[in-house]
């Protein structure tokens, strides 16, 4: 597995998944990884034995106190180990945060795969092959190499709902779109310690100003769901529902970090136990 990361990640990368060989979510068992001085973006490289194909699994960091923050990916969803394309030796290159998985085949793989149809009569039976065979210069392998002219004598028809050619031509013209009433933040990530859960917000730089940002910010919080409100222009809302387990509504706070450009939602436990997944 090769990860790579943009800046420090202040502790250990591990990947932590459903599948034993990755902890079964427990990020003390997890398979870590270890990071090479001589690159950057820093990468962090080690070897993980084949989990079971479509197994669920994360990247994360076990920072030195225990704390452990999940990389965030879009809906707040799971990775998913390759089902096909993976064998012993392969490279999974994945960046922290990047839902994209690549596989890069090893060289004795490779080497393999080379030899397998090294043979021309290996290679016949293709359903390509097949139909040259059959069609020989009408096969559609071919389509694409044939030059097409409109005969002199053609007689073009044209009229309402037919294209004839010719230059664009102004069909309706739009109007302004209002502004829109807000804007949905989407983007988070989240750590989980003994008795409280961070959710880190980023917003775009600037949006914050230096003085007097605690009062653009709005929160509320229920027992299973938070929300967050940015009274800017547009306004900016981030709602979270469903949580993976109850929290302590009156414990409850944040840190709103305009130098850092970011938010940090503090939901306190209402039971000191270890969140897998921050929502269900």
């Amino acid at each position: 597995v090769e990860v790579s990361f943009e800046g420090s990640p202040g502790g250990d990368v591990v990947v932590v998944g459903a599948d034993d060989v990755l902890g079964a979510w427990d990020a003390k068992k997890a398979a870590r990884l270890s990071r090479s001085q001589e690159e950057a973006p820093a990468v962090w490289r080690g070897s993980v034995a084949l989990p079971s194909p479509g197994a669920e699994f994360k990247l994360a960091i076990v920072r030195p106190s225990g704390e452990v923050e999940c990389e965030s990916l879009p809906n707040n969803g799971n990775r998913r180990f390759p089902s096909c394309g993976v064998h012993n030796g392969c490279t999974l290159r994945m960046h922290f945060g990047n839902p994209r998985v690549a596989v890069e085949a090893s060289a004795e793989q490779i080497e393999a795969n080379a030899r397998s149809v090294r043979r021309f009569e290996d290679r016949q039976g293709s359903a390509l092959q097949e139909n040259v065979d059959r069609k020989g210069e009408n096969a559609y392998y071919f389509a694409h190499t044939r030059s097409f002219e409109v005969p002199p004598d053609a007689k073009i028809i044209s009229g309402p709902g037919l294209i004839t050619g010719g230059a664009p031509v102004l069909l309706e013209a739009g109007v302004a779109l209002d502004v829109p009433e807000h804007i949905c933040l989407k983007e988070y990530s989240w750590s989980d310690s003994k008795d409280k859960v961070k959710v880190y917000v980023p917003l775009p730089e600037g949006l914050l100003p230096s003085d007097g940002a605690e009062g653009l910010v709005e929160f509320e919080y229920d027992a299973k769901r938070v929300a967050l409100t940015i009274n800017s222009s547009p306004k900016r809302k981030l709602q979270i529902d469903k949580l993976s387990e109850e929290i302590c509504v009156d414990k409850c706070g944040a840190r709103v970090e305009a130098h850092k450009n970011r938010i940090v939602l503090q939901l306190a436990k209402k039971r000191q136990t270890t969140w897998y997944n921050l929502t269900r």
